[in-house]
């Protein structure tokens, strides 16, 4: 017997994944990664960086009145990481400008090709840290789907 195979989670993230890759305003990413552990050990050539992960929880349900349809919620985190020489403040601001185009981005995709009824954005955490002769700043930014199943 073959493993079920994710028809509404690994979609939707990878609808996330292509809004990113695609937005023009985006292009100076390096890589966009699905594991989370792959993105913390990302080397310095490889920023700026973003990173499309489950979020805790990553989805739920809940039962429309007299129907067998339901009304399904995904959460997913979307990280980005910048480096700069410059400053903290310097390389805080470039994080901003890409928090923007990622929120553009999925709102210029507002139902990911279909498989979503909306999509909405929010930061959720921002670090800043000085990495030796460089700055990191990154973001997590909350993308809460909802979806009928059924």
């Amino acid at each position: 017997m073959s493993d079920p195979i994710s028809t509404r989670f690994v979609p939707i993230r990878e609808a996330i994944c292509t809004a990113l890759v695609t937005a023009p305003a985006l292009q100076e990413v390096k890589v966009v990664v699905r594991d989370r552990e792959a993105f913390a050990r990302l080397p310095a050539t490889q920023f700026p960086a973003a990173g499309v992960f489950f979020a805790d929880p990553a989805g739920g349900e809940q039962a429309r009145w007299a129907s067998t349809s339901r009304d399904h919620s995904y959460q997913f985190e979307v990280h980005v990481a910048v480096r700069s020489l410059e400053s903290g403040q310097v390389c805080e601001d470039l994080l901003f400008g890409y928090v923007e185009a990622i929120e553009n981005a999925l709102r210029a995709m507002p139902t990911l090709g279909g498989l979503v009824r909306c999509a909405a954005t929010r930061m959720v955490r921002r670090a800043r840290t000085k990495a030796g002769a460089y700055w990191h700043t990154q973001a997590a930014i909350l993308v809460t789907c909802e979806q009928r199943v059924g």
